[in-house]
């Protein structure tokens, strides 16, 4: 399984893409809780290029496939975001 390269990760406007296929990451049409730098930060630690778009290809959303391999790390952005517990 490949680890992402933050190299490969390009932030074009509201859109992150990965290589020089520029294979759609997400879109971040949006404010809120959930910025580009903690989703990339996330994506690069925990998860793998196969297994990432392996998801998107099943219908999953981006934020959702982020959300259900860590919810530690989902809950504790909108907390703090939001200033109430959650969970």
């Amino acid at each position: 399984m490949t680890q992402f390269n933050k190299a490969l990760i390009n932030k074009d406007g509201e859109y992150v893409t990965y290589g020089a296929d520029r294979k759609f990451i997400a879109r971040f049409k949006h404010r809120g809780p959930f910025t580009k730098a903690k989703f990339i930060k996330e994506l690069i630690a925990n998860h793998t290029v196969e297994g990432y778009f392996a998801e998107m290809a099943a219908g999953k959303a981006p934020l959702a496939i982020l959300r259900d391999a860590n919810e530690d790390w989902y809950y504790n952005i909108l907390e703090t975001f939001s200033g109430k517990k959650l969970r």
